[in-house]
């Protein structure tokens, strides 16, 4: 991995996290006639309340998995890349759509489905979502130039340090 893509994607998902935890603790420790006013009046707030916590969760996944893949220098075919970057991205997807329904009230009922499984695996299953953060991560990682495939000799050469 260069020393870019670790520094961007980390400072990128430290921020997320932040703004993530700051906003739970907002949620968490206001006064619930504060917070239900606020819920009733701004579309972000419940969206907010609906995605903060898998956000969260997926961030503290790429972080976990970023430092991995940078102290240990993992590198991976380029096939296993592309496959968990694929993940990742599948699992950030379904979280951006059980946002959906928050943001615009004719997604309502196409998205519902999305939001119920990402707050049900929220619950039950947190690090489930922590996982698909970890896929990304993984997608991140270098390539290992003796894992490129067989048609290795036709494409350049991307393992930087």
């Amino acid at each position: 991995m260069r020393k870019s893509t670790f520094i961007g994607n980390l400072v990128a998902w430290v921020v997320v996290a932040a703004v993530c935890v700051a906003f739970l603790a907002w949620y968490h420790m206001s006064d619930m006639d504060v917070v239900a006013a606020a819920i009733g009046d701004s579309a972000l707030v419940q969206l907010g309340v609906v995605a903060a916590s898998p956000v969260l969760l997926f961030a503290m996944g790429v972080l976990i998995g970023l430092t991995l893949v940078w102290f240990k220098k993992i590198t991976l075919g380029r096939g296993f890349k592309v496959l968990w970057r694929v993940v990742g991205i599948a699992g950030l997807a379904l979280i951006a759509m059980s946002a959906a329904p928050m943001l615009s009230p004719e997604m309502e009922s196409a998205f519902m489905w999305a939001s119920v499984i990402v707050v049900y695996v929220s619950i039950a299953a947190p690090i489930l979502i922590m996982m698909f953060g970890l896929a990304y991560a993984l997608g991140c990682a270098g390539t290992d130039a003796s894992k490129r495939g067989p048609f290795a000799k036709y494409l350049p050469d991307d393992h930087f340090e």
